[in-house]
């Protein structure tokens, strides 16, 4: 996820650029990213909560970006919205302190799990 395209996103078009990679390989810009996919990833494969709620939440997330007015909304970030979506399973789930994954803490200090 580098470059500026994400200026060009067109909701009408179908899916964001960043959005259609090689899985396999994702990119960050930033160390929070790195760590909002890992965490995001791990909570789900040691059993926290099924894949598919974490997607269904980051579907909704983008979303409701989708649909806000453009004045509204702001930039295209597509971690922005899966911190939100991983915000609202740990909360909902009740898996990580308030704040664990709150974007003002993403380059500052650690928070325990629960």
């Amino acid at each position: 996820m580098s470059g500026d395209h994400h200026d060009d996103y067109d909701p009408e078009a179908g899916l964001h650029p960043s959005c259609v990679g090689d899985v396999g390989r994702p990119e960050f810009d930033a160390q929070w990213q790195r760590r909002a996919f890992g965490l995001a990833v791990a909570l789900s494969e040691f059993g926290h909560y099924p894949w598919g709620e974490f997607q269904q939440q980051l579907i909704g997330a983008i979303g409701d970006w989708q649909e806000a007015p453009s004045d509204a909304r702001g930039r295209w970030e597509y971690y922005e919205h899966w911190v939100a979506a991983l915000t609202s399973v740990v909360e909902h789930r009740g898996l990580l302190d308030p704040g664990y994954v709150m974007p003002e803490d993403r380059e500052g200090g650690v928070t325990h799990a629960r």
